[in-house]
């Protein structure tokens, strides 16, 4: 491999190296006989305000109202439904997005139940952020609809019958941890956390790929 070569690959794998968690969770996901399925989930990673969370972590956000439903079903006529709308600022593609409400948070648009390690017993709803199946509460993607979130794009999605017992806003992304790992009341109180799976995103997958050409190259 030739000096240019190797320092441009060398650049480009330093860039893609910030996908590493500054915020970790440990924490799981169990499907519930509600909206869609997605089978057992790991959560490696939470993102919420800039005022709490690492720049590379970090989302712009803000909440309202919507008179449309996510998952039909189980859509409550009585209740408003929230329109929550966060920006990526984490100059990463993201994939694999749950919303997860903290304790005193409550929807009806729920895929399933999630808790954190550090209170395993403490059981609170979540959802998958997409437009698929029957829970279609992703409804606005700013650059291109295929489910990633990337670097400066825009996503609105549903939480459908929104309900906080302390009067918080759904976008109230201001706390580490998830389900009972999360302090509701802190710096700033919290209704809800934003996590990943450990599902790589894109830029991993460039990067390990790019790391396997390193390798044979050097051989």
């Amino acid at each position: 491999m030739n000096t240019t070569t190797r320092t441009a690959m060398t650049i480009a794998l330093a860039s893609l190296a910030g996908i590493a968690a500054a915020e970790p969770v440990d924490g799981g996901y169990f499907d519930q006989p509600t909206c869609d399925n997605h089978g057992p989930q790991t959560f490696v990673e939470e993102f919420g305000d800039a005022a709490i969370f690492a720049p590379d972590e970090a989302f712009e956000h803000a909440a309202t109202f919507t008179n449309l439903s996510a998952c039909t079903m189980t859509d409550s006529p009585t209740l408003p439904n929230a329109l929550v709308q966060i920006t990526n600022l984490t100059g990463r593609f993201l994939q694999d997005l749950y919303y997860v409400a903290d304790e005193g948070t409550a929807f009806s648009n729920i895929d399933g139940g999630a808790f954190g390690a550090g209170s395993p017993t403490v059981r609170t709803p979540a959802f998958r952020i997409d437009s698929l199946g029957m829970n279609k509460n992703l409804i606005f993607e700013s650059i291109t609809a295929d489910g990633i979130l990337e670097p400066g794009e825009t996503w609105q999605f549903i939480v459908q019958d929104y309900t906080n017992g302390s009067g918080l806003a759904p976008d109230a992304l201001f706390s580490v941890g998830l389900a009972g790992d999360s302090p509701n009341f802190g710096i700033m109180d919290s209704s809800a956390s934003i996590v990943r799976t450990n599902i790589p995103a894109p830029a991993s997958s460039v990067l390990g790929l790019m790391g396997l050409a390193l390798l044979r190259r050097k051989r």
